[in-house]
């Protein structure tokens, strides 16, 4: 039976002449985890991009289900369900944990601009459903403590904890996750892992850019291999991590 919520077919992105994706395909299976690798410049975060919308691609397309959504504008690519973090932590410097979040709910809210303004009951009650539900993601992510800290004050893992509780606030049917075991610990790593495996126990589809292997292969259904923009392998963990081309490439073994 075919699963695939989320599939790219002849994805290609080229930046000057410099070609970022050559003809990618690739499928997500519905309520799995997807990881992506590759070494620095292999096209990871450009395929992010492209899928969010940050980036049109040049050729090829991305479908959610059956519906062409590669070319829309990112904040439309939101409201379909797709929710992202970023390789730098994007977080508000002047707005508490608790705001930070409740900002990812934008695009889930429906009160315009003059009934805020005129601070209407049914705005009032949307902004009490806006904060509950923003605590409810801290809690998922284990930051209830440091709701009414601001939002610097906390360090660099707790921050990409944050930008995941942000992305949860929009309730998104996949989840995007670039690098966001960069610059934790092995605790902190462990962590995230079990908070991923979590994620997709709700019911979330998640594709995971990482460098961290060990993670990769703690947490991943399927592996997408990428070497200067174009896939070189594909498969569930084991298979990977077995691959030729791929143990010579990215594990700088012989062969």
């Amino acid at each position: 039976m075919n699963n695939v919520i989320l599939e790219g077919i002849a994805i290609r992105k080229v930046f000057g002449g410099l070609i970022a994706l050559h003809n990618v395909d690739f499928a997500v299976q519905k309520g799995s985890i997807t990881a992506l690798i590759g070494p620095n410049g292999a096209g990871k975060t450009t395929l992010i991009n492209v899928i969010s919308g940050l980036l049109r691609p040049d050729a090829g397309c991305i479908k959610l289900y059956t519906t062409v959504i590669s070319g829309l504008p990112s904040h439309d690519i939101a409201r379909h369900g797709i929710a992202r973090t970023f390789q730098t932590a994007q977080i508000f410097a002047h707005m508490s944990v608790l705001e930070n979040v409740m900002v990812g709910m934008h695009v889930r809210t429906r009160s315009g601009f003059f009934s805020a303004a005129l601070r209407l009951p049914h705005v009032i009650r949307e902004e009490h459903h806006i904060a509950r539900r923003a605590a409810a993601c801290l809690e998922t992510v284990g930051l209830s403590n440091c709701a009414h800290q601001l939002a610097t004050s906390l360090p660099i893992g707790s921050q990409r904890l944050l930008e995941i509780a942000r992305a949860l606030a929009a309730e998104p049917r996949i989840l995007l996750l670039d690098e966001p075991a960069a610059g934790l610990n092995t605790q902190e790593t462990r962590a995230l892992g079990e908070l991923i495996l979590r994620l997709k126990a709700q019911g979330i589809t998640i594709v995971l850019v990482e460098h961290d292997m060990e993670l990769v292969m703690d947490v991943a259904d399927e592996i997408i291999v990428l070497d200067f923009g174009k896939k070189i392998a594909c498969g569930p963990p084991l298979s990977v991590q077995t691959n030729p081309d791929v143990i010579r490439v990215y594990l700088g073994q012989e062969t």
